[in-house]
């Protein structure tokens, strides 16, 4: 049974008698939103319900508490789109593995938008902390998936395209989904509910994999 952690000298109230598991995840959300250097332990502190002395007794610095943040939240999350992925990849060959597993991996990553969002935070970032997300959780799924990929275009199901050029199709509509940024207006309407978004998804896959489907090439006649 995990143990609230409480404020000395306060009532025992929700705020302030919280699990280590809540803390941690309140910390995440926390930096997803403001990032690391926009928000200091004592903010967190507040935002946890907690004293920064005790923050600081339970968790160390402020680096420690993030990538203990980090190894909760987005630890299970690419555990389960390991699973998913491996889960389809005994059942069916390289180029219908991909096929069915982005659209489910898609749409399982934006039931937690926090963590999409945290992970190109912090992971689009040159420093210690972006390195720890991209060594850790992000290059290991993204080498897995490549090798499918190979697979498939062994097998002569898909076009030999540079393993940049899917990754940034892939790893770039993942972005639009959560940061939308200057398109925030025309993919507004997509996601505007859980079924826009899944359809979204679905329309936009297909498309992807139309340019990944290997076909011959149409040759411009000569004039």
């Amino acid at each position: 049974m995990t143990t609230p952690l409480r404020q000395r000298g306060r009532p025992a109230r929700q705020d302030s008698a919280m699990t280590r598991e809540q803390i941690v995840r309140r910390a995440f959300n926390a930096f997803a939103t403001q990032g690391f250097d926009g928000v200091s332990l004592r903010q967190l502190a507040t935002h946890c319900g907690v004293s920064d002395s005790l923050l600081h007794h339970h968790f160390g610095s402020k680096q420690e508490l993030w990538q203990e943040a980090a190894d909760q939240v987005i630890g299970p999350l690419m555990n389960r789109l390991y699973a998913t992925l491996e889960d389809l990849a005994r059942d069916r060959d390289a180029a219908a593995t991909i096929r069915h597993n982005l659209p489910q991996s898609l749409k399982l990553v934006l039931a937690e938008p926090h963590a999409v969002e945290f992970m190109f935070r912090e992971g689009e970032a040159s420093n210690e902390r972006g390195e720890y997300m991209r060594s850790t959780y992000m290059r290991p799924y993204l080498q897995r998936l490549d090798a499918l990929f190979q697979q498939a275009v062994q097998e002569g199901h898909f076009n030999p395209f540079p393993t940049v050029y899917r990754d940034v199709l892939v790893m770039g509509f993942l972005r639009s989904l959560v940061i939308p940024g200057v398109l925030q207006t025309e993919l507004a309407p997509h996601l505007a509910t859980p079924e826009t978004v899944s359809a979204f998804i679905d329309n936009m896959v297909e498309t992807l994999f139309t340019g990944f489907a290997r076909r011959p090439l149409s040759v411009a006649p000569e004039s």
